[in-house]
């Protein structure tokens, strides 16, 4: 417990700080992986969804037209302040945003035929425990879908997106690959359905600094291994040197998992 709250701390300091920037961040807005997550949901227009982490609601606001009650949930009172004001501005009516541990749900059991978070998990403390929460408050036939940047395969490859990803975000903690992923949401008690692996966020190296705020002697070491990158990191991650900076993308996993009857 002890370790988790020092995580969680980290996070409230790090997207508390940098709401702001999050809220015009075209990856979360835009991002590939979120017309597949409504695709995959088949939602219902009387569906009670829960967005964990939501961050600045995009998830949320994706889904919203297509149900009829969305929680969006977070750890951090600014970001849900950013997700209010974009909530607003795009006249959502049926989004509803609460201050919410995702490892630790403050909701009822069986409250919700969807649970959505994305681009998330990596930040969280005890996924194993987010899973098994997730499961509790899904209704018997209800969906869960997780959708995070994940490394590609286990190994250098690894070890290499986690050291960048700790480096640039002291809050972050893990990229699992789409193998684990699939091996925690069973765990969880949840039957998985689909493992989709199609989608990529292109990113800017000097944006993705920037968004993080990452101070600049750590973007220089940033810079260092990105430029010193081997061959199997820049392959997997699709590394190009743009002048004075660098092109590459995210692999993101999505896992849909169904709480059985």
């Amino acid at each position: 417990m002890a370790a988790r709250s020092v995580v969680q701390a980290s996070v409230q300091r790090q997207f508390g700080k940098q709401a702001t920037h999050y809220a015009r961040s075209r990856a979360h807005a835009e991002g590939t992986s979120l017309p597949v997550l409504v695709r995959l949901a088949r939602p219902r227009r009387t569906d009670v969804l829960l967005d964990v982490a939501t961050g600045t609601g995009f998830t949320a606001f994706a889904f919203a037209p297509h149900v009829a009650k969305v929680m969006a949930s977070d750890l951090t009172m600014g970001m849900l302040t950013q997700a209010r004001r974009l909530g607003a501005e795009r006249g959502l009516r049926n989004v509803l945003y609460q201050v919410a541990e995702a490892e630790a749900l403050p909701y009822r059991q069986g409250s919700f035929g969807l649970v959505t978070c994305r681009i998330a998990p990596h930040h969280f403390s005890d996924v194993p425990a987010f899973l098994k929460d997730a499961r509790r408050v899904l209704r018997p036939g209800g969906i869960l879908l997780v959708a995070d940047t994940v490394s590609p395969a286990a190994g250098e490859v690894q070890e290499w997106h986690n050291l960048v990803e700790r480096l640039r975000d002291p809050s972050h903690v893990r990229n699992y690959t789409p193998a684990e992923w699939k091996a925690l949401v069973e765990e969880a008690g949840l039957t998985v359905e689909v493992v989709h692996t199609r989608c990529r966020t292109p990113l800017l190296f000097s944006e993705w600094v920037k968004r993080s705020g990452t101070p600049a002697h750590v973007v220089e070491e940033l810079r260092a291994l990105f430029a010193s990158a081997c061959e199997p990191v820049s392959r997997a991650f699709r590394i190009v040197s743009d002048e004075a900076d660098f092109r590459f993308s995210w692999l993101v996993s999505i896992v849909k998992g169904r709480k059985e009857p």
